[in-house]
């Protein structure tokens, strides 16, 4: 389990983490020392919370490469109005084209 690496790339302490699971954060310590699992609903739940995959957090098919970076554009696609929300659709409806018309060339 990627864990503890996730919640410290996101600055996320494990209080914030236990609050989230209405648990402790003995119990995160213990999830992320592998001393025990949470359940499925827990993976889910924390993986939401994370804005990663269950796969991430599991740490199957892993790229954290860019999770800091995705995280903060959702934190900042969510802080848009509707009428920001419509130029951004746009502005990468755009970037999608380019990219597909210069593909080979790149």
């Amino acid at each position: 389990m990627k864990l503890k690496e996730i919640r410290k790339k996101l600055k996320i302490n494990q209080d914030e983490l236990a609050k989230v699971l209405n648990t402790t954060q003995h119990t995160i310590s213990n999830y992320e020392n592998n001393k025990t699992q949470p359940s499925i609903e827990d993976i889910v739940t924390l993986a939401k919370f994370l804005n990663v995959t269950a796969d991430e957090l599991l740490g199957m098919n892993v790229n954290n490469e860019n999770l800091i970076e995705r995280n903060l554009l959702f934190k900042t696609i969510n802080g848009l109005t509707e009428s920001e929300c419509h130029k951004l659709n746009i502005y990468a409806e755009a970037l999608i084209t380019e990219r597909e018309i210069y593909k080979d060339k790149i």
